[in-house]
């Protein structure tokens, strides 16, 4: 089994922070220590920084790189393999296991609910209040789930995914032509947030499977998978991860050897604190 990470940059020539680059090797190394082939699609910088580190590399400074999701939509719509997207986020401690029924058409790793107040809802309504459901007519606008999409994997490239990624790329047509008006009415809608990305991916995506009754495997769900996702902003405001994931990657890149030994070995030097692995 493949797992295809993505790692993009709007400015190539200007690197993201050390610590992006840090979580992303650490989330391959575990991988591949798990005895998966790992591969990378990524702007110039992520090549330079991680090309070494994986089986395959795709260079991905020609993509039209606007939302955070352009590029796993890419990565759908263009492959046809057997494979499983990640996030860079993302810390195996198993090999996952997925529904491999029939009737499954997606495996995600889990369902998320909107919060019942707060500036997210807030967006959530801007954006259901500007007509998305007369733009896609699966879209329910009563409905608050999403599939997060940090962990993903198709039944294969068929009818219905490409229907999917058509009903994104006509989102995201959209949301450009419209995105100035969009961000007056609430900033956190701009381009540069996540927070429209994932309403027009994660909540796109649930909305599709959920019309269709489209058969769907969440994969948090499964007692055999174990696996961290550093999901939202705690990840770059929690000074115990940055510090876990920067002395972690740098002795591994020192010494070698085993993620997980020199996990413990930093925690019982009580150098990091124990949140990587259960």
């Amino acid at each position: 089994m493949k797992l295809i990470w993505s790692l993009a940059n709007r400015m190539p020539e200007v690197p993201h922070s050390p610590y992006i680059y840090d979580m992303f090797y650490l989330s391959i190394h575990m991988a591949k220590e798990l005895g998966y082939e790992t591969i990378l699609y990524g702007s110039t910088d992520a090549v330079d920084r991680l090309g070494d580190y994986v089986d395959e590399t795709y260079n991905i400074d020609n993509l039209d790189y606007r939302l955070f999701d352009d590029t796993k939509i890419y990565i759908w719509k263009t492959r046809s393999d057997d494979y499983i997207t990640i996030d860079g986020d993302v810390f195996l401690h198993s090999k996952l296991e997925f529904n491999k029924n029939q009737s499954t058409f997606v495996s995600f790793d889990e369902i998320v609910n909107l919060p019942n107040d707060g500036y997210i809802k807030e967006s959530y309504d801007i954006v259901n209040k500007l007509g998305i459901s007369q733009i896609i007519p699966e879209w329910d606008t009563t409905q608050t789930k999403s599939f997060s999409t940090n962990l993903i994997h198709w039944k294969s490239n068929n009818g219905v995914l490409q229907y999917f990624i058509k009903s994104y790329e006509t989102l995201r047509e959209w949301y450009l032509k419209n995105e100035d008006y969009i961000t007056k009415l609430n900033s956190e809608l701009a381009i540069g947030n996540s927070l429209i990305s994932h309403f027009l991916c994660e909540h796109l995506l649930q909305r599709i499977v959920s019309y269709y009754s489209l058969g769907y495997d969440e994969m948090r769900l499964n007692t055999k998978n174990s696996y961290y996702h550093w999901q939202g902003s705690d990840k770059f405001t929690n000074m115990d991860k940055v510090e876990c994931v920067r002395l972690v990657v740098e002795r591994h890149k020192q010494v070698g050897g085993n993620i997980k030994d020199i996990y413990d070995y930093l925690v019982e030097l009580q150098l990091i604190q124990p949140i990587l692995y259960p």
